[in-house]
């Protein structure tokens, strides 16, 4: 069986070499020549791949020839294609060999008409069940999150669950606005980050953006980002539908009022930063980038990284967000 997603492809075969289903997942399945041909026909479709859209036409392709033909007798299929719901495409294959292409074909898709029912209604039952984990999963992300806007969402940006101070914010607008479901950050430059960051948690991959700070009309925000752990699910018909990484957002306003005379001259003593290492943290605190910063006190890039590394090794941090936190803590 081949179950795939349109953004992301999850896939469980029988009989076949495991390296093959890994290989399949990270390079073959953005190349595989039958997915127009797929995403073009309706939820229910059943269809023979030697009638519709035969393996020859493919066979000078890498697909073919380093993916399907390696994997003896597995040419031709008998297809059936399921809609999942949330762009979710499931996908029935049945291989055989061409050869039997006569004998098995037909019977086989007729096998797949006849139980394309009881199929449809155990992807409606494993949609219910993920939505049901889902959200006791994103509940639980937001206990004890009460001093923060704390939310939930989705690779699509959709807001799954979100605290008090989430729905203020959203009402407010003025850093996180929502439009059909889906959450925006106010500032431009912040939002492409945060995107990024959702889209590199979604697909499990780490990443060093998934915290930073920005700028709003009602002081410097902490964005910090983190991927909820996935809760695996015994149930056979659960395993129906791939996983959808749920991503934590929490953003944090570092002071009440943006102004320039941030005081952090404690930080002097209490941490050993220079005068001019104080003045970099009050630019970082007001939302600036490190190149901002530079630019406001007339330093180059590479002397403002420079600071920062010396001020990660002070302050016992390693990543901006880090030290935006502390600092927010110690003022």
């Amino acid at each position: 069986m081949n179950f795939g997603q349109s953004r992301l492809n999850f896939q469980s075969w029988v009989n076949t070499d495991p390296a093959f289903v890994a290989s399949y997942a990270e390079h073959f399945a953005h190349i595989n020549p039958w997915t127009p041909y797929w995403s073009a026909a309706k939820s229910g479709f059943v269809a023979l791949s030697e009638e519709v859209c035969p393996a020859r036409l493919f066979a000078n392709t890498e697909f073919y020839n380093d993916w399907l033909r390696p994997q003896k007798d597995a040419e031709a299929a008998a297809g059936l294609k399921l809609l999942g719901g949330d762009g979710e495409t499931i996908q029935f294959v049945i291989h055989f060999p061409i050869s039997g292409s006569e004998t098995f074909g037909h019977a086989t898709a007729e096998v797949l008409r006849q139980v394309r029912g009881n199929l449809g209604r155990s992807i409606s039952i494993a949609r219910l069940m993920r939505a049901g984990t889902e959200g006791a999963v994103a509940a639980a992300a937001l206990v004890e999150r009460s001093r923060c806007a704390a939310f939930v969402v989705d690779y699509t940006r959709s807001v799954r669950e979100a605290n008090q101070r989430a729905v203020q914010s959203f009402s407010s607008g003025r850093c996180v606005n929502i439009r059909n479901n889906r959450c925006f950050l106010a500032n431009g430059d912040a939002d492409a980050r945060f995107g990024s960051a959702l889209e590199s948690l979604s697909r499990g991959f780490p990443t060093d953006g998934a915290s930073f700070s920005f700028l709003t009309t009602e002081g410097p925000m902490q964005v910090t980002m983190a991927a909820l752990p996935a809760t695996a699910s015994s149930n056979s018909f659960a395993a129906l539908l791939s996983h959808r990484q749920l991503v934590l957002v929490l953003v944090t306003e570092l002071f009440s009022t943006a102004n320039d005379a941030v005081d952090l001259t404690t930080l002097r003593t209490a941490l050993g930063l220079t005068p001019s290492e104080i003045t970099f943290c009050q630019r970082l605190l007001l939302g600036e980038s490190v190149s901002d910063a530079a630019d406001r006190l007339g330093i180059s890039v590479e002397t403002a990284r420079t600071r920062l590394k010396a001020i990660f090794q002070k302050t016992g941090t390693s990543r901006q967000g880090q030290l935006m936190l502390l600092l927010s803590k110690l003022r």
